[in-house]
């Protein structure tokens, strides 16, 4: 893409449409003074400007646009085509187009657009899971914005680093983050409905997590009148499945049943497979816990079947949901069914599935009165997890087979494992 001058652009124009400098100047001015002006060596006044689009075609507007100006509608146009590459995943390309909107940047010393080019550099290291290198550019990004009074720009910044202070769980700061770009948004009345409507679903799932279910609920609630209000389906569905979840959370079943069923509607129509199996898992969860079996087979029966279509790394936690169930309901047949299900899904590395597996079949074992095949479940399980240096898990596990052995009269292997989980809780912090 090409910057050109005042003078460049009357001179192109002029080849253009196959003038000489005596067909432009005609009567007005000599050709003398047209070769002056194409050259930079003199500024037409007004009326000159006028007379010379008029004959060229073109506008002043176009004549008089600054190269300054240029520069940045081009960043602007690199910045839009990396962005929608990010957007596809498509990242070499998209660094390549940050790279060319770089270079008029720093050029023509455009401060705002380099900070653009910054915060589409962090949305690149987001999807390469680069958290430190995002995080230092979008607060880089976000001291220029300030400077300039972007206040959108502030704001979706602000969100993205709340967003990474989330992956890291450090919530407390996630919220901090979340509750500034409400302010901003607030302070300086935005008017964009879906941008509050995002800000809202953050403070509420930040307060989900710090276990403020009472403000969770609040701003679930409030995300959601937004996003209903401005038709925007997808995240109006999300804030209902936060909405469920808080309920849930609080242990208001019913509210939390009603809202997932309408969090299901709306997936539905949207043809959201993923976030429909996941509810329907969610409500096969729930019924279980309001210990209707029937209603719960039903949709976690649902979950499996969209999960197996859609090759759903999570259809072993819907395995493992119907696992229970059987369990609870003493179908040891079912449930063993169940377990081999699971060990039939699970792939190669995946050491979470595999760890949940072994703590099914144990409280199989137990249900089969099998109380040998349970302690070597649990001893297998112990081994894998120290394997794996999975501190928290073999100390868990540890207090469990502690448990087992206290219940067969077993005192001093049951002393050695408790003594053990006690001392791993220990070197973790979680018991002083």
């Amino acid at each position: 893409m090409e910057i050109l001058s005042m003078g460049e652009k009357i001179k192109r124009k002029r080849k253009e449409l196959n003038m000489t400098l005596k067909d432009l100047a005609g009567s007005r001015i000599t050709p003398g003074q047209i070769s002056l002006v194409e050259s930079g060596k003199s500024n037409p006044s007004m009326d000159l400007l006028e007379y010379l689009a008029n004959d060229l075609n073109t506008t002043v507007e176009y004549l008089m646009e600054s190269e300054e100006t240029q520069a940045e509608k081009i960043c602007l146009f690199y910045q839009n085509i990396a962005e929608a590459q990010i957007l596809n995943s498509d990242l070499l390309q998209a660094e390549q187009n940050i790279d060319k909107s770089i270079y008029y940047c720093e050029k023509y010393k455009l401060e705002y657009q380099g900070a653009r080019n910054l915060s589409l550099r962090g949305d690149i290291y987001m999807e390469q899971h680069d958290i430190a290198s995002a995080q230092q550019v979008f607060l880089s990004a976000n001291v220029v914005f300030i400077k300039n009074n972007s206040y959108e720009e502030i704001i979706k910044t602000l969100l993205k680093l709340g967003k990474i202070t989330l992956k890291l769980r450090g919530y407390q700061s996630a919220s901090s983050y979340f509750k500034q770009a409400e302010k901003v948004f607030i302070d300086n009345q935005m008017g964009n409905d879906f941008l509050l409507g995002e800000i809202y679903y953050y403070i509420g799932y930040t307060y989900f997590k710090l276990e403020n279910i009472e403000n969770a609920i609040k701003y679930s609630y409030l995300a959601k009148e937004k996003f209903n209000q401005i038709n925007s389906k997808n995240e109006y569905a999300n804030s209902l499945l936060l909405l469920a979840d808080g309920y849930n959370k609080k242990g208001d079943i019913k509210n939390a049943i009603k809202y997932s069923k309408v969090t299901l509607k709306v997936f539905k129509e949207i043809n959201n497979l993923t976030y429909v199996s996941e509810i329907e898992n969610n409500l096969g969860r729930l019924f279980y816990e309001f210990e209707n079996m029937e209603e719960s087979f039903i949709h976690l029966n649902k979950a499996k079947e969209i999960r197996q279509n859609t090759k759903d790394l999570k259809l072993i936690d819907t395995l493992a949901n119907i696992c229970e169930n059987y369990i609870k309901l003493k179908s040891v047949s079912k449930a063993k069914e169940a377990l081999k299900h699971i060990l039939d899904y699970i792939e190669d590395g995946n050491n979470k599935a595999l760890f949940q597996y072994y703590l099914l079949k144990y409280r199989v074992d137990l249900l089969e009165d099998n109380k040998n095949e349970a302690e070597n479940t649990l001893l297998q399980a112990l081994r894998f997890v120290k394997e794996q240096d999975k501190l928290k898990e073999a100390a868990e596990i540890s207090i469990m087979i502690g448990k087992f052995y206290v219940d067969g009269g077993r005192s001093i292997d049951a002393a050695k494992y408790l003594n053990e989980g006690v001392e791993l809780f220990k070197k973790l912090g979680v018991i002083k």
